[in-house]
């Protein structure tokens, strides 16, 4: 049985490997060499990339989950949601090709730009999106929470509850759509903490719980 995870950091990978889970990390491109919607469109690439070589690797493309943080936190969610896509579905990917997960593990993760946006200062929110005339069409297409549907696959989010760097109601926002659409979801909060830095008692909690999420979704 093989399993992949995607956009986490080395540190992490530890706790996937022990695990015996085929890990693949991905790269994508930041906002001085992409745009947002380029750099989304790296992370379904690196999906893609994942059905090509499944049978060179042994890849069980029907037990993948995906999970990053922060920023790899968001970009794993419009990896798992924005599976018929047209505009991230382009480059190498095949017309067509069903690009699906198994779960997603986020960490920390933005779901909605156009919310969060509002915390950011100008110099940054320029930077994501530079062009004021497409700058709200830009955040909503990259915005996570705009893909949910009813068909979504199992989501587990973790999230400190002080953080403002991905501001933790945006966590309670993907937990209330899901919940709210009867989707399987599990919304991890972690008390007195800001974006991450979780120290080892927390993280061995986070892992049982990540652990049992997805034995309860049928990933083992």
């Amino acid at each position: 049985m093989q399993r992949i995870n995607r956009c986490v950091s080395v540190s992490l990978l530890i706790c996937f490997v022990s695990k015996k889970w085929c890990v693949v990390t991905a790269n994508y491109r930041h906002l001085d060499k992409a745009n947002l919607i380029e750099i989304c469109r790296d992370a379904r690439s690196a999906l893609h990339w994942i059905y090509e070589n499944a049978e060179k690797y042994k890849f069980d493309t029907t037990r993948i989950v995906v999970s990053g943080e922060s920023a790899g936190g968001h970009l794993a969610l419009m990896a798992g949601l924005s599976t018929d896509n047209a505009l991230f579905n382009q480059g190498n990917i095949k017309p067509g090709r069903d690009l699906k997960v198994a779960a997603i593990v986020n960490w920390f993760g933005v779901v909605d730009l156009t919310k969060a946006s509002k915390g950011w200062d100008a110099d940054y929110i320029n930077q994501v999106a530079p062009d004021l005339s497409e700058r709200d069409s830009i955040l909503r297409a990259a915005s996570p929470i705009h893909y949910v549907t009813s068909a979504s696959p199992p989501i587990m989010t973790i999230h400190g509850d002080l953080d403002t760097s991905a501001p933790y109601d945006q966590g309670v926002l993907l937990h209330e759509k899901l919940k709210a659409l009867g989707n399987k979801n599990y919304f991890l909060t972690i008390p007195g903490k800001k974006h991450g830095n979780f120290d080892a008692p927390e993280m061995t909690a986070i892992f049982k719980d990540i652990w049992k999420f997805l034995k309860e979704n049928g990933i083992e």
